[in-house]
């Protein structure tokens, strides 16, 4: 396996991923399908440098996932917290592709002047709890029915890390 920075020919594989989370999970409160531009100007957001990076985890070309660090909102309150997410393939979950993704972004940022990271877990995730615990996340609330998709209430635990 391979973690690299994401680039210009992770395209493809990246819009297939978000898609296929977007129609099977509640991982992504996205309804709507993403196109190939949407998926585009989402990669455009991040950088080789700074506290907003993509990295992905690929085997003989093939995409197993992808973490990456984003702005958790845009107020100069919360310059030094990033938000991230994590997602892995279907074929390859159960494998330890997550936690090795996570470990190679934070250690790729443990440069950056940043003091927390957060996630919201879209309740149940019972595996994405456990890796997100193993990595250092600590449980900080959960948000009861605060997001609809397809017409159904969903939950989410929100966790922290110090960085």
């Amino acid at each position: 396996m391979i973690i690299r920075p994401a680039d210009a020919t992770d395209l493809d594989s990246l819009h297939s991923l978000r898609n296929h989370y977007i129609c099977n999970s509640y991982a992504t409160f996205d309804e709507e399908l993403m196109s190939k531009e949407a998926v585009n100007a989402w990669m455009g957001s991040f950088s080789r440098s700074g506290p907003h990076r993509l990295y992905v985890a690929t085997d003989a070309g093939r995409l197993l996932g992808f973490a990456g660090s984003q702005q958790y909102r845009n107020h100069p309150a919360f310059r030094k917290t990033i938000e991230t997410s994590i997602y892995v393939a279907p074929g390859a979950v159960g494998r330890g592709i997550g936690s090795a993704l996570y470990e190679n972004l934070f250690k790729e940022l443990s440069g950056e002047d940043l003091h927390r990271a957060v996630v919201g877990i879209a309740l149940p995730n019972d595996a994405s709890v456990r890796m997100h615990r193993k990595t250092g996340f600590t449980e900080v609330g959960t948000f009861a029915e605060y997001a609809i998709k397809h017409d159904s209430y969903v939950s989410s635990v929100w966790m922290q890390r110090a960085l």
